[in-house]
């Protein structure tokens, strides 16, 4: 199951740890459309908002590698752009090909508006 983060009642945190989170989106850009991707140090990241909550999963599809977040979710579920393969906003998990979930981002966290991963989580 993905950390998440309520968008009204985001994290407080003392000084977030540059040494282990790395600095991805503001929670306005990601408001604006509901989704973002980022590379972030060689990491494809797929930013959304799925039912109030920030969840981040890889880009890149375990299929062909094509981009999973190029078009908006729809249904609960992405669809890649190259060979339509469906990954569900809840987990990430691939409901194409059974077995092949996309890496979730699971440790993220919120500071004065801003949204911060940990890769190596």
């Amino acid at each position: 199951m993905a950390a998440t983060h309520d968008l009204k009642e985001p994290t407080t945190l003392g000084a977030v740890d540059t040494t282990v989170y790395t600095y991805v989106a503001s929670v306005q850009e990601l408001e604006k459309d509901g989704q973002l991707t980022r590379w972030v140090n060689d990491h494809d990241i797929l930013l959304y908002i799925w039912n109030d909550e920030i969840k981040a999963i890889s880009n890149i599809c375990r299929h062909f590698g094509g981009p999973v977040g190029y078009r908006k979710h729809k249904d609960g579920k992405f669809t890649c752009l190259w060979h339509n393969w469906q990954f569900s906003c809840d987990d990430g998990g691939c409901e194409t090909n059974p077995g092949t979930p996309l890496r979730q981002y699971t440790d993220l966290k919120l500071q004065n508006g801003l949204i911060y991963i940990n890769l190596l989580a």
